[in-house]
Order: structure tokens, then C-alpha cells, then sequence
């Protein structure tokens, strides 16, 4: 699940050839904001590289790995 403070990839998706989405690794963003709305998809304000930050819906982004260490 990806949060505020999250560095993201974009998803490349569809077309002919790549018919599974596919992390562009060239492009690392920063989540600065999350909307959600009861019945809707998530969606984040990102920031890449040195472009103004848009707005993403979540399954075109892509949490870099990495366990998650909650309890500090």
C-alpha cells in the first residue's frame, strides 16, 4: 500500500506488445499527497524527477520494495 513519503516508479501500461504493466525504473517519484473517497480509486499526488508534481491513480504507480517497519 503505498502512503505520503513513499518513493514510487510509474507503470507503463498496455499496448500490443507489453500487454503486462511494467515499472518505468528511469522515473522515481515522491507521494506528497493521497486522496481517497469511500467508492473510489486511491489517488496520489507525485512528484518526478524535476517535473511539476500530477496527480496518479494508484495502479499506475509501483512502491519501491522493502519491508515496512511499522513499530518505529
Amino acid at each position: 500500500m503505498i502512503k505520503i513519503g513513499d518513493i514510487v516508479y510509474q507503470v507503463f501500461r498496455g499496448g500490443f506488445i507489453h500487454s503486462k504493466p511494467t515499472p518505468i525504473k528511469n522515473r522515481l517519484g515522491l507521494v506528497i499527497k493521497e486522496e481517497r473517497s469511500k467508492g473510489a480509486i486511491a489517488q496520489f499526488y507525485v512528484k518526478f524527477n524535476q517535473d511539476d508534481p500530477k496527480w496518479y491513480y494508484q495502479h499506475d504507480l509501483q512502491r519501491i520494495g522493502g519491508e515496512r517497519n511499522e513499530d518505529a
